[in-house]
């Protein structure tokens, strides 16, 4: 009986929670996917704010994260905590110091590439 409801779940899960919503212009909430529960909010000073909810994901519990970023990617980060990698926090504190908030990703992808090459 209880795997059935298990069963039911999941497919309902899969089916309706795997996708992602927009609510207005500047949030996203992404379902149980790649992104793993995960929330995106655009701001004129930050770029993009990113989170990662409190919920199980395939399975388990990935961990939780916060980063601000230009372009929504960790890889630009300019203020990072928590997530897999801890070296990111560092990296993204140099990317800060060197361009700040929601700066021009293409415009200083060269500069940006060696700060994350180094760290």
């Amino acid at each position: 009986m209880f795997k059935k409801i298990l069963k039911k779940w999941d497919y309902f899960k899969e089916n309706h929670f795997s996708g992602h919503w927009y609510i207005g212009k500047s949030i996203t909430v992404y379902g149980e996917n790649a992104m793993q529960w995960s929330v995106n909010i655009k701001t004129k000073r930050f770029g993009y704010i990113c989170f990662r909810l409190p919920f199980r994901c395939f399975g388990g519990f990935p961990p939780l994260y916060l980063y601000l970023s230009p372009n929504g990617t960790p890889w630009a980060s300019t203020y990072s905590v928590g997530g897999r990698d801890t070296s990111e926090t560092v990296r993204a504190k140099s990317r800060f110091e060197k361009f700040g908030h929601n700066f021009d990703v293409d415009a200083n992808y060269e500069q940006l590439r060696k700060i994350n090459d180094q760290l």
